[in-house]
């Protein structure tokens, strides 16, 4: 299954000329806003879900939808879930990432972004009626969600338009810290969490040993004791394979959070410094690249927070970006009138962003 794909499948024909009228849009645009929103409302849904939290939040809320209209486009654009979309997804993603998104979308395919903002809004519970669909009729729990989330990320990805990148919205960015650091958290909450738990364990156990001695003596006592042991060590067991399992997941959600804020970030700099043309031009640029300091500075923490593996995988995103990334630097600090004080911030930032790679 393509949830991107079996989404574009139901948006065709008269469905979507009618999701066109309804967000105020020209039917020739339809397909642009489509391209582009579809895979972003994905891709910020699946950043949710990644956190436990997330998870949990976007299962209630598809539990509390209208099964009824799961898969079925025509039934969904008359249901009431439509009216409220757009407050559905600002209470998913939050209403500043909404309108981040919103503008980037706009300035990309060149659509007026309260259009683009509406479309959000009436796409997001078609998204959530699709993944509601997949699971055939079972309510499905944070558990199931963040694993249909994970299945489906490389098609995200895929669909997501050559160019366009969520990672340049800040407050995207945002959102995925905030879930990068709720994963390491949990992580380490967990393993905190077992240690706790084994402990009373073991006394536990050795309550019920001393007890089963004393009632029944001898030999069968000690059968019992040595049953009880064995069954507490299947569950020890058990409770550290599940506290790897969920360890991994908030390390996987916790590296593709800084995945995405890295690529977004590299990109909005890329873009930003190669628009830099002249001294006036590097003047002008100088609070936002002072902004973009202090989020690299930022991301480091999340950054020095993975495990070594990722950790050194993400500095090899860096380190592929800043070959691009350098030629520009050295432009912009080369170019007349230039001041020492923005080739300073542009040194520090080279500096820093060195600093991730391994």
């Amino acid at each position: 299954m393509n949830i991107v794909d079996t989404l574009k499948e139901q948006m065709v024909g008269e469905a979507r000329k009618k999701l066109a009228s309804m967000i105020g849009a020209k039917d020739s645009d339809m397909g642009k806003i489509l391209g582009a929103a579809l895979p972003s409302v994905l891709s910020g849904l699946g950043t949710v879900a990644s956190s436990k939290g997330g998870a949990d939040k976007l299962s209630k809320t598809i539990g509390g939808m209208d099964s009824s209209t799961f898969g079925n486009l025509d039934k969904m654009l008359g249901s009431n879930a439509m009216s409220g979309g757009g407050s559905t997804l600002g209470g998913l993603l939050g209403g500043e990432v909404v309108d981040g998104i919103a503008n980037v979308i706009s300035k990309f395919i060149g659509i007026n972004a309260t259009i683009v903002k509406t479309a959000l809004g009436y796409i997001a519970p078609m998204v959530l009626g699709s993944i509601g669909a997949s699971f055939k009729g079972a309510k499905p729990d944070g558990a199931a969600i963040a694993k249909l989330f994970n299945e489906q990320k490389d098609n995200i990805a895929a669909a997501m338009p050559a160019g366009l990148s969520l990672g340049s919205v800040p407050e995207f960015q945002s959102l995925a810290s905030n879930v990068a650091n709720a994963a390491n958290q949990a992580a380490s909450d967990v393993g905190n969490g077992l240690g706790k738990l084994l402990v009373p364990g073991a006394v536990i156990v050795a309550l019920i040993a001393a007890g089963i001695f004393l009632l029944n003596g001898g030999k069968k006592g000690i059968d019992a004791v040595k049953e009880k042991a064995a069954d507490a060590n299947r569950a020890a067991v058990g409770a550290m394979q599940e506290t790897s399992n969920m360890v991994n997941v908030a390390a996987d959600a916790s590296t593709e959070a800084v995945k995405t804020s890295v690529n977004g970030m590299m990109d909005g700099l890329v873009t930003s410094l190669g628009g830099i043309q002249d001294s006036a031009g590097a003047e002008a640029a100088m609070p936002a690249l002072k902004e973009m300091y202090s989020k690299v500075d930022g991301l480091g923490l999340s950054i020095s927070a993975l495990p070594d593996t990722q950790r050194t995988m993400i500095g090899g995103i860096i380190k592929s970006q800043m070959a691009k990334l350098n030629p520009i630097i050295e432009k912009v600090s080369a170019l007349p009138g230039v001041g020492d004080s923005i080739k300073s911030l542009l040194l520090q930032l080279k500096e820093k962003l060195a600093s991730f790679i391994s």
